[in-house]
């Protein structure tokens, strides 16, 4: 069952990432340019690494949430501050199985990746 519920989530993670909602400007609809996107306050979940799109910049994490568990999907952006082993990492340097602490916030475009902490060392 375990490969099997990983590679289910993986093409979930894919199908997350390919229909993730579009920009107004993508999805042929007029932009304010006078007008900044409007997002949520941060918020902090920890929860595990279940699939890392660099090609895409997309963090994919399972976040525990009292029985349930939750697939966080979020974009990584310039402004991303990715920490490993308390040093600046990449997207790439995270790892399947990795517990991480994320900050993120819900934007017109979807979910940005603010913050990525690895709290343990990658598997390998």
């Amino acid at each position: 069952m375990g490969r099997r519920w990983w590679w289910g989530l993986v093409i979930a993670a894919g199908v997350m990432a390919v229909l993730a909602p579009m920009s107004p400007v993508q999805a042929g609809e007029q932009k304010n340019a006078a007008e900044p996107a409007k997002a949520e306050k941060p918020a902090g979940l920890v929860g595990t690494v279940v699939a890392v799109l660099p090609e895409s910049n997309t963090l994919v994490v399972d976040v525990p949430h009292g029985k349930d568990h939750l697939l966080v999907g979020g974009m990584v952006t310039g402004q991303t501050k990715i920490v490993i082993g308390g040093k600046a990492a990449a997207l790439e340097n995270l790892t399947w199985g990795q517990k991480v602490r994320i900050n993120i916030r819900r934007v017109t475009t979807g979910t940005e990746l603010l913050t990525v902490e690895a709290l343990d060392r990658p598997a390998r």
